[in-house]
C-alpha cells in the first residue's frame, strides 16, 4: 500500500482509538469502584492496561507494516497475532492466579475486567483489520 492518503493513516487512527478505549475503560472502572464499591483493585486495572498497551503497540506496528508492504499475507499475520494475544491473555490470568493464590470467585473481579479490556480491544483490532483489507481491495 502507498503511504499517502488514507492508507498511510490507519495505524495512527488505530493507536489513537486504542488509547482512548483503554482510558475510557479505566475511567469507567474507577468511577464504578467509587459508586458501587466494586471489588476491583487498582492492580487489576494496571495489569489490563499494560497488557492492552503492549499488544496495541504490536498491532500498530503490524498495521504499519501491512500498509507499507502491500499487505501480502495480511490475514495470516492477523490470525497469528490474535492467537498470540489469546495465549498471552491466558498466561496472564494463570500467572495472576498462581502469584496471588486466588481461586474461583476470588478471581472474578480481575477476570471480568481483564476480559473487558481484551474483548473490546479485540473488536477494535478486527475493525481496523477490516479497514486495511478494504483499502487493499480498492488498490487491486
Amino acid at each position: 500500500m502507498k503511504k499517502d492518503g488514507r492508507a498511510g493513516t490507519i495505524h495512527k487512527a488505530y493507536w489513537k482509538s486504542a488509547i482512548w478505549l483503554m482510558a475510557g475503560i479505566s475511567l469507567l472502572t474507577l468511577f464504578a469502584m467509587q459508586i458501587w464499591s466494586l471489588q476491583v483493585k487498582v492492580e487489576h486495572i494496571c495489569i489490563g492496561v499494560v497488557f492492552s498497551l503492549l499488544f496495541s503497540i504490536c498491532f500498530t506496528l503490524l498495521l504499519n507494516k501491512m500498509e507499507g508492504n502491500g499487505g501480502a499475507n495480511a490475514m495470516r499475520v492477523f490470525l497469528a497475532y490474535a492467537t498470540a494475544r489469546l495465549l498471552s491473555a491466558l498466561a496472564v490470568i494463570a500467572s495472576f492466579m498462581a502469584l496471588t493464590g486466588q481461586r474461583g470467585r476470588q478471581m472474578m473481579p480481575f477476570v471480568l475486567l481483564f476480559a473487558t479490556y481484551f474483548i473490546l480491544l479485540d473488536a477494535l483490532d478486527a475493525a481496523y483489520m477490516v479497514k486495511v483489507m478494504k483499502v487493499q481491495q480498492q488498490e487491486e
